[in-house]
């Protein structure tokens, strides 16, 4: 008994059946006294060409979540790690067999210029204000999802054998912003609209 007690008092807690594991961060910047979000606009050649983005990728062996955030902002947007500041953690998704981790920092640069990206990865950067990400309400749409059950399945080893349930559709919801001709969707779309709402349940002041 004393050996499991060892184990669980220091096992560090993690989701089942997650294969990959990624990490992004919602970069902030000041531009003439207001707080905006930076986006990137991924390069063409590349997975998920032309969507807006947060800079992230992979979580590679050895690092953490809040590294490779930091890593990979560093490698696409050219920043160096010590302009980049990061305030915290934010809620995490977990998609299929992917988990994504959130930070949530300021790039501590005077212009969006100042933002060397890597073409190979990104296309070009903007940037929007986060009062008028407050005032915004994103569109929401619904993918249904059926599960598909093999027929090799032994329905006889559980109850209620083919009447159990497995082929019930379940709805994910789609986020999509359009922001001034640029298109915000999917897991970009709704980490953006979860950080807005956060701070509307503060009350902050979005120009601090």
């Amino acid at each position: 008994m004393d050996e499991v007690k060892r184990i669980f008092q220091t096992y560090e807690a993690r989701p089942l059946d997650v294969e990959k594991a990624y990490a992004v961060l919602i970069p902030l910047i000041k531009i003439d006294g207001k707080l905006h979000i930076l986006f990137e606009h991924r390069a063409s050649g590349i997975s998920q060409a032309g969507d807006a983005a947060f800079p992230g990728g992979r979580v590679e062996a050895g690092e953490n979540f809040q590294e490779t955030a930091v890593r990979e902002t560093v490698e696409e947007l050219g920043i160096s790690p010590e302009n980049i500041e990061i305030f915290g953690e934010m809620d995490y998704l977990v998609s299929g067999k992917r988990i994504i981790g959130c930070y949530v920092g300021q790039l501590h640069i005077d212009k969006i210029e100042d933002c060397h990206f890597n073409p190979d990865e990104v296309d070009h950067v903007f940037t929007v204000p986060l009062d008028y990400l407050k005032e915004m309400k994103p569109d929401i749409h619904y993918v249904a999802q059926r599960a598909e059950v093999d027929d090799a399945f032994p329905y006889d080893r559980i109850p209620g054998g083919r009447e159990y349930g497995f082929g019930k559709t379940t709805r994910q919801a789609i986020h999509f912003y359009n922001i001034r001709g640029e298109h915000l969707w999917g897991m970009t779309a709704k980490l953006t609209a979860r950080f807005v709402e956060i701070l509307k349940q503060e009350r902050i002041t979005f120009n601090q």
